[in-house]
């Protein structure tokens, strides 16, 4: 009796072993590593979860009763569905909208699926985000969490309603000369929800997230990670452990990937200027300041040549660049033809009294050259527009007398006089034309320098920060003054704004701000215009000085210390901010 109860407890036991051996056999039949994921990826770069409400712009205390995976890629931007808005007390106010997509990066520590009862478990870290950008924060204000789906995707649409953005006590927004609220429809988008899904939530952090998610899976399950403002990584879960050979000849592309993609950039759309990649006028001056940085000034002065033959008359500031270019190319044949072309504008032969150019002084072309110089000149100055000169700078000195800093006007008066002046702008351009360089010369100071942005252009800034009624009509007679390369707008001092500026040099030292990327291109600019002995013109438009205050320094050190990446110190010669 005893040896039968032993041999059923053996028996029994060898059981329950082989039993647990072949439960763990199933568990662990099927594991799968990163490469099988990545083989089925899905919608890359392609939705954004819409995690608060499906708005936009979210507002922290909603919750997430209804997760949505957005395919948002062709939103416009606010100004750009034609929301216009204008100060109620007439002070200045400008709306700068820039929206970055991030990168999510996955990394799947385990993976086990059960075959018997089609239950998954994964686990993992996630990495990246913007979030993993933010520092100086504390880590309780990092709004860095990833949301984790299982499940069956269901396809709908969903509507992008127009969410508060500004304070409307002082701000007045309109859409179409109405009114807009929340319930406006700036737009609709493809979109998806889960159905039947696990969902797991990864901690805030600065640094890799942990998450953990496990559910029984079809052959039509997805895995979604998702976060505000980055682009979801989501992987076809059911092709993957049903179908393994649907994707398995799939390469996989090992490129690495920035931290963000700048979609907009001060209100406008950049995506689609690179779907575009259009060659036009500043495709030429921009790889010629490239050259011109490295110091490459024959490479240059092809760049010079190439957009000449293509656009017959350029910008002073293009030919001052391109006779220098020649010079130090030695090419004297060049250099006198770009000079030439720079005395059609009004410039004086004193220009060439700049140190740099004193080898053009000592060629055996130049009594030749200074002769029909002060022909060129003289036939400028015979045939230039004295009318329309003499009536842009009397709205100059109109506009001044009440913004000039000695005698400054109320927010009201400051509106009032845009207005009246840019009616007056209006009609001059209307009946005289845009007072480019053909038409009224070039302004210089000390005869050998060049002034980039002309004082008139005070003018069409004024409008543009006071937004009259009037700023449709001076816009649309500016567009064709652009596009006759009469108005230098890519380059006008009018399109750099404080807010949008990633660069801003204060007390000499060049500062990047928290919320931009590196830049190598940028800081090379930056470097070459504080160490410039030739007086390149070098575009850069997206940098700013900033005043000292001598009445208060601890408010801007703060500033810069907490919003900004010290870079370099460009220059120690910074008093004469205090001037400023």
């Amino acid at each position: 009796m005893k040896n039968i109860i032993s041999i059923i407890f053996f028996l029994f036991f060898t059981l329950l072993i082989n039993h647990s051996a072949n439960s763990q056999s199933d568990r662990l039949s099927k594991n799968y590593s990163s490469k099988d994921f990545e083989k089925n990826k899905v919608f890359d770069q392609t939705y954004n979860l819409w995690q608060y409400k499906n708005k936009l712009f979210p507002n922290k205390n909603d919750t997430l009763p209804h997760p949505y995976f957005v395919d948002d890629r062709n939103y416009k931007g606010i100004i750009n569905y034609g929301i216009k808005f204008r100060s109620k007390d007439y002070r200045n106010f400008d709306f700068i909208e820039n929206h970055y997509m991030y990168f999510l990066k996955i990394d799947f520590e385990k993976v086990l699926f059960n075959s018997k009862d089609s239950i998954i478990e994964i686990e993992g870290y996630v990495s990246g985000g913007w979030g993993d950008l933010v520092s100086g924060k504390k880590e309780s204000s990092i709004e860095n969490k990833i949301d984790v789906f299982l499940g069956r995707k269901e396809d709908t649409i969903k509507k992008l309603y127009y969410s508060r953005v500004v304070n409307e006590e002082f701000i007045e927004v309109t859409l179409n000369n109405q009114l807009v609220d929340q319930t406006t429809i700036l737009d609709s988008f493809p979109a998806f929800y889960f159905e039947n899904y696990s969902h797991f939530r990864t901690k805030e952090s600065k640094r890799k997230r942990f998450f953990k998610i496990k559910g029984k899976i079809t052959s039509n399950t997805l895995l979604a990670f998702g976060g505000r403002n980055c682009y979801a990584e989501i992987f076809d879960i059911g092709s993957m452990v049903f179908y393994p050979n649907k994707n398995k000849r799939k390469k996989i592309k090992n490129e690495k990937k920035p931290a963000y993609k700048t979609l907009i950039a001060n209100n406008v759309l950049l995506s689609k200027k690179e779907e575009v990649k259009e060659v036009n006028y500043y495709t030429y001056t921009k790889e010629a300041e490239n050259y011109i940085i490295k110091r490459q000034y024959a490479k240059a002065k092809e760049q010079y040549l190439a957009l000449h033959k293509k656009y017959p008359i350029l910008f002073a500031r293009d030919l001052h660049n391109a006779i220098r270019c020649a010079v130090f190319s030695r090419d004297y044949e060049n250099a006198f033809y770009w000079a030439e072309k720079i005395a059609k504008k009004g410039v004086s032969i004193n220009y060439f009294n700049a140190k740099v150019l004193v080898p053009l002084k000592r060629n055996k072309q130049w009594d030749s050259f200074s002769e029909k110089y002060d022909s060129i000149y003289n036939e400028f100055q015979n045939n230039k527009n004295t009318k329309l000169k003499q009536e842009i700078e009397k709205l100059v000195n109109e506009d001044q007398a009440d913004y000039g800093l000695a005698n400054r006007k109320g927010p009201k008066i400051l509106f009032e006089t845009t207005e009246r002046v840019t009616d007056k702008l209006i009609a001059l351009l209307k009946n005289e034309g845009y007072p480019s360089e053909e038409k009224i010369g070039v302004y210089t100071k000390n005869d050998t320098i060049l002034i980039q942005s002309p004082e008139f252009q005070v003018l069409i800034r004024h409008a543009i920060q006071q937004n009259p009624k009037n700023l449709d009509d001076l816009k649309s007679l500016l567009d064709i003054a652009i596009k006759n390369l009469e108005y230098d707008n890519e380059r006008s001092a009018n399109n750099i704004l404080f807010n949008n500026s990633c660069f801003h040099i204060y007390k000499g030292n060049l500062y990047n701000s928290k919320s931009c990327g590196d830049n190598e291109l940028m800081v090379g600019q930056m470097k070459f215009m504080f160490n410039n002995p030739y007086n390149f013109i070098i575009h850069n438009n997206n940098f700013i000085v900033t005043e000292y205050n001598k009445e208060n320094p601890e408010e801007y050190d703060t500033f810069y210390k907490e919003q900004f990446n010290f870079i370099m110190k460009l220059t120690d010669d910074w008093e004469f901010y205090l001037n400023n």
